[in-house]
């Protein structure tokens, strides 16, 4: 695994959740502006008075949204400025030499065993010592 890996998702995780909420807040002025340019034109009072409700829940949930996308930057910085863990490189170790150590072949003290699977196995020459065919 590669060193940073995780503050680099970290990053991208960051970036498109500020990203969104940078949407939410440009849907949020342009919803107020919308009801704000409204209101002005409307001869109504009832439908005037309802446009600026509107445009003051927009304004509400518009700077709540921007305390939220200063917090997640400052947070952000925060964590980034934070010194990363200490990492210490580890001793060599030579695996196959390891592996060398651990295998062990098996005593074969016993030739007749080879003789007798010698026997039953195919001669390339076609010489059948069991006088077959």
């Amino acid at each position: 695994m590669e060193q940073g890996s995780e503050r680099s998702f970290r990053t991208v995780s960051v970036a498109l959740a500020i990203a969104g909420q940078l949407a939410l807040a440009g849907g949020l002025v342009a919803m107020l502006v919308i009801t704000i340019r409204g209101a002005v034109n409307l001869t109504d009072p009832a439908a005037k008075k309802l446009l600026l409700h509107l445009a003051w829940l927009s304004l509400v949930l518009l700077l709540g949204m921007l305390v939220m996308i200063f917090w997640s930057i400052v947070r952000y910085a925060r964590y980034r400025l934070r010194p990363g863990p200490e990492i210490k490189p580890s001793t060599y170790v030579n695996a196959w030499e390891l592996a060398g150590k651990r295998f062990q072949l098996a005593d074969d003290d016993d030739d007749e065993d080879d003789e007798e699977q010698d026997r039953g196995a195919w001669d390339p020459d076609g010489d059948d010592p069991s006088g077959g065919p």
